[in-house]
């Protein structure tokens, strides 16, 4: 069936909703109530490790939603969940939200005009600030959304330009993305990645030369760590499984290289102290009004501080992460 609205023709495509779910219950709920402008559509909860309470099961009686629920006793890897959730998808598309994540007003009116595209197999947005949060939370935001803190990954975090693009996986987030069925099911998730996992599933898609695109408005909020200490685990995680990554490719990504270079630069502290403090002063001297500028933009300038200390902190543990793998310590056990 096909409907005109706008001016523009829009095709109505069958859907699946797919969240892995571990106990953030009061943050699914949101999630779930952000998603009814697109419902009815088909629901996929996967309780991962944790069992739902009876809130959410009272909750989703009454969800226009065709409802299916999964669940594992022990918590599986993102990527093993994921693909026992594809078993269960009868739809065309299948949309990947986590469960701390929500659409922004807007985001059905904006994605269903691409949906209907043939030649599109993937389509993915970046992920924003969410609503109400804490001073912490939403410097963390801020400062992933900076190229000096996520490299060349920040689009993931903050609308780059005004329409559609092509995309690589460097744009694109696993908290917000469309992948036709089919892809999923021909190309499953790796299931031993604790985290990076839809890196390896989007790298795949690129080598068969699946489209995918990007588009700035297509934006979820999310919500971020609300400390330091939630903070440090992940980060190191993200920098472990890139360099898993790295090494198990073909070859490409010297730019996820950078952090670790920085960590590697703290050493000269040892051999020459007042190198070290030029060098400090100058990357300060740099991080500083970036922070500022970024703030600003946002319309959180007494942020700055924080955003700078972040983007240190943040680069930093990644770049760890990155090492530690190199030197062939074990994986992470965080899997979100």
């Amino acid at each position: 069936m096909k409907i005109q609205t706008e001016g523009q023709r829009i095709l109505v495509v069958s859907f699946s909703v797919l969240i892995i779910t571990h106990g953030r219950e009061e943050l699914l709920i949101k999630c779930l109530e952000s998603l009814r402008p697109a419902t009815p559509f088909e629901l996929i909860l996967f309780a991962n490790g944790l069992p739902l309470s009876e809130n959410v099961t009272t909750y989703l009686e009454n969800y226009p939603a065709q409802v299916k629920l999964a669940e594992s006793k022990t918590q599986l890897t993102p990527g093993a969940s994921r693909n026992r959730c594809v078993e269960l998808v009868t739809k065309e598309w299948v949309y990947l939200i986590d469960d701390d994540s929500y659409w922004y007003p807007g985001y059905w009116k904006t994605v269903q005009l691409y949906l209907g595209n043939q030649e599109m197999d993937v389509l993915g947005g970046p992920d924003g600030p969410a609503d109400n949060v804490s001073y912490f939370q939403e410097s963390v935001s801020i400062a992933l959304s900076s190229p000096l803190c996520t490299g060349v990954t920040f689009a993931r975090h903050q609308g780059l330009g005004k329409t559609l693009v092509s995309a690589t996986e460097e744009k694109l987030t696993s908290c917000n993305l469309w992948i036709k069925t089919a892809l999923m099911r021909k190309y499953p998730f790796p299931e031993d990645y604790k985290r990076a996992e839809e890196t390896v599933f989007l790298q795949e898609l690129q080598k068969h030369r699946h489209t995918m695109f990007y588009h700035p408005g297509i934006r979820v909020g999310h919500f971020r760590r609300k400390n330091l200490q939630s903070l440090l685990k992940p980060t190191v995680g993200a920098g472990y499984w890139r360099s898993r990554l790295l090494r198990q490719s073909d070859g490409g990504g010297q730019m996820f290289w950078l952090p670790s270079i920085f960590v590697i630069l703290h050493l000269i502290i040892f051999f020459n102290f007042k190198l070290f403090l030029e060098l400090g002063q100058l990357y300060f001297a740099m991080i500083l009004p970036v922070s500022m500028g970024i703030s600003s933009r946002r319309k959180r300038f007494w942020h700055f501080p924080l955003v700078a200390f972040l983007h240190y902190m943040i680069v930093f543990l990644y770049g760890t992460g990155f090492l530690l793998e190199r030197a062939g310590c074990k994986g992470s056990e965080d899997r979100r």
